[in-house]
């Protein structure tokens, strides 16, 4: 294999390259993420690189922002009589229960452009009141005439008989609209998400195809790929036709990567931090990647098979700022790459970075030295707030700190403890540009002894991308006794072998089969891998989730859901191990109130046990080791940093 294979991740502050070369080895490169187009980073980035040719895997944040700027074009709802309301509705949940004038309901839609149409089917997929031609027309004029741009259809039933919303679709789609039906977008019942799903689609499927396709003419030369939420890739044509599926392409590419690492280390329980420029995004491996079939984003609903990623809005650019009453937060907003964190040097705000800068945790330069640091910026920044709350300037960075990393641990807490985890059975995998500066103080407030660091941790996304294998699904709702479907849930996993088979690229294909099972009757249901003892499996994983078990009653099967993979074939290049060397000392801050305390410098990860407080830089990432740690470099050329509490325990 002589082809280049290059993994390109846009952040929200940086976008990061990685390419395997058979000629040159292994090259990276990190470089501040260009706005509003980025684009023309990922060209300036390549060109940079010497990469022409080449096959290109994109992690994209482009159908991400869409939804979280509600910057999509003007969308309508379109659904069977009596359930226009659906998106204002939803569950019937209160989203504050508090609140004597609850807020309004996160849509994409306003209710003056929701619309319903005169058609019924019963719950087998009968129909039991035609669609009108006449009407389909009368609503393409009357949408024309509202300067609607895309629509989303959304019949009940209709993923039991899609013959409604494929004759509105032929009319819609004649009158010049971008229409989105919901047998395609998502085949399940439960028509409150399945309306969100396909409005979802609707809105940031015009803005990902522009994107991909501009993308796609100014790469000339590459063979482009589009990493999915799933953690898989596919072509552009593809991500547009399911854009919900790549609204957690750049974090599930980032999981892909720690999760091939932690393969090659043999390590099967493993929880993954990834701290970017924006956001946090956490993970819990129990032996296998974690999936599963429903999220939101914004407070927006969708349904598409998604690497089980949990995200909190704190990152090196989350802002600090003084809430209406006075108090610090840190977080959601954030200073991005332009103007950036006050430290940049383009008059941004105070943040994280900016804190951890003043506490001596981060080195003057980012980048491999691209990027130089401001700490005058940064001390004037984060004043402003020390003097609003009358409080030092290092004991506010220290507060700020603390705050951030209060929340990252409670996304950590999320995947683990309240889903019934014990996370000191777990290494902690600590990645993206901020991850390991963060690693041992969250490690500590989950009991946790053990993390991992990568070689390269700020590029261990763009890394995943080029490890993402092509994956495809076939999904069918059944809502039936579980006994009594097996005879045709045979035949249907055997047709839809075959519809994969001629989908997919020339390779070995591997397989796996899932079923969404519920107690007969109940709202809730849950995921399980096919095979043996399935109902066993069910009642065990029911006590675990819900905490109750029903072993003597009937169970439902949802929805069955098949997945091909195929691992890409691309150029092994190992990376070079990098032995740390001292590269001096500085004062850092540790503890409240700041203590000032010497630290020593090191430049990449040494080959001997290193005690902390200290400091590791490398180009695309700083790694503090907190005190009561140590690190050494181990295998593969990552880190592994200990508790010494850990080392203790284990000498008694």
């Amino acid at each position: 294999m002589t082809q280049i294979s290059v993994g390109v991740d846009v952040g929200g502050t940086f976008t990061d390259f990685v390419v395997l070369d058979p000629q040159r080895g292994r090259l990276q490169l990190k470089r501040p993420t260009s706005r509003p187009d980025p684009s023309v980073g990922i060209l300036e980035g390549l060109s940079e690189l010497g990469v022409g040719a080449c096959i290109l895997s994109h992690g994209t944040t482009a159908a991400t922002n869409v939804a979280l700027e509600r910057r999509g074009p003007r969308t309508a709802l379109v659904t069977t009589r009596g359930f226009g309301d659906v998106l204002q509705l939803g569950r019937g949940q209160r989203l504050d229960l508090y609140a004597l004038l609850p807020p309004a309901r996160p849509s994409l839609v306003p209710p003056e452009l929701c619309f319903e149409v005169n058609q019924r089917m019963d719950a087998r997929g009968n129909i039991l009141e035609p669609l009108q031609t006449s009407e389909c027309e009368r609503l393409a004029q009357s949408l024309r005439n509202l300067k609607v741009e895309a629509v989303a259809v959304c019949l009940l039933f209709a993923y039991l008989n899609p013959a409604h919303e494929l004759q509105l679709a032929e009319c819609l789609e004649r009158h010049g609209l971008n229409v989105s039906l919901s047998h395609r977008v998502d085949p399940q019942p439960k028509e409150y998400e399945r309306a969100s799903t396909t409005v979802l689609q609707a809105y940031v499927a015009p803005s990902l195809d522009r994107y991909l396709n501009h993308l796609n003419d100014r790469l000339a030369q590459a063979d482009l790929w589009v990493v999915r939420s799933s953690g898989s890739v596919c072509r552009p044509r593809e991500a547009v036709d399911k854009a919900v599926g790549c609204l957690l392409s750049g974090p599930a590419a980032g999981l892909q990567g720690a999760w091939k690492l932690a393969q090659e280390l043999e390590i099967g329980k493993l929880m993954t931090l990834d701290v970017g420029g924006t956001s946090t995004d956490v993970a819990l491996c129990d032996g296998q990647l974690p999936y599963l079939e429903e999220s939101s984003v914004a407070g927006l609903p969708f349904r598409c098979p998604q690497a089980d990623i949990q995200t909190v809005g704190a990152g090196g650019g989350s802002i600090a700022s003084l809430d209406a009453g006075g108090l610090l937060q840190v977080g959601p907003q954030s200073a991005g790459s332009q103007p950036g964190p006050a430290c940049y040097g383009q008059g941004g705000p105070a943040t994280v970075t900016d804190a951890l800068l003043l506490l001596g945790r981060l080195p003057n330069q980012l980048a491999g030295g691209r990027m130089g640091l401001d700490s005058r910026a940064s001390q004037a920044a984060v004043e402003k707030l020390a003097r609003a709350l009358n409080l030092p300037l290092l004991e506010t960075a220290a507060a700020i700190l603390a705050l951030a990393e209060h929340n990252m641990a409670q996304a950590l807490r999320l995947i683990s403890l309240e889903r019934g985890y014990d996370p000191r059975r777990f290494v902690l995998t600590a990645f993206g540009g901020g991850g390991a500066s963060h690693a041992t103080a969250l490690a500590e407030q989950l009991g946790i002894k053990r993390v991992l660091v990568p070689a390269q941790p700020g590029l261990l996304c763009a890394q995943g991308a080029i490890l993402a294998p092509w994956q495809a699904e076939e999904q069918r709702a059944w809502l039936a006794p579980w006994l009594e479907v097996q005879d045709q849930l045979a035949d249907w996993s055997a047709r839809a072998r075959a519809n994969l088979k001629s989908r997919a690229p020339e390779g070995k294909l591997q397989w796996r089969q899932q079923w969404e099972i519920r107690y007969r009757g109940q709202g809730s249901s849950l995921w399980l891998k096919a095979g043996a003892r399935l109902e066993q499996r069910f009642h065990a994983l029911h006590l675990r989730r819900f905490g109750y078990q029903r072993p003597n009653q009937s169970l439902e099967l949802v929805s069955s859901l098949l997945r091909a993979y195929l691992e890409r074939p691309q150029p092994r290049i190992d990376i070079p191990p990098c032995t740390g060397k001292r590269a001096g000392h500085a004062q850092a801050h540790v503890g409240l109130p700041p203590e000032p305390v010497t630290i020593t410098i090191y430049e990449g990860y040494p080959d001997f046990w290193v005690t902390g407080p200290a400091r590791l830089q490398t180009m695309d990432g700083t790694v503090w080791i907190g005190a009561n740690w140590r690190a050494k470099q181990a295998a593969k050329g990552s880190l592994i940093m200990e508790s010494l509490v850990y080392e203790e325990e284990h000498a008694e």
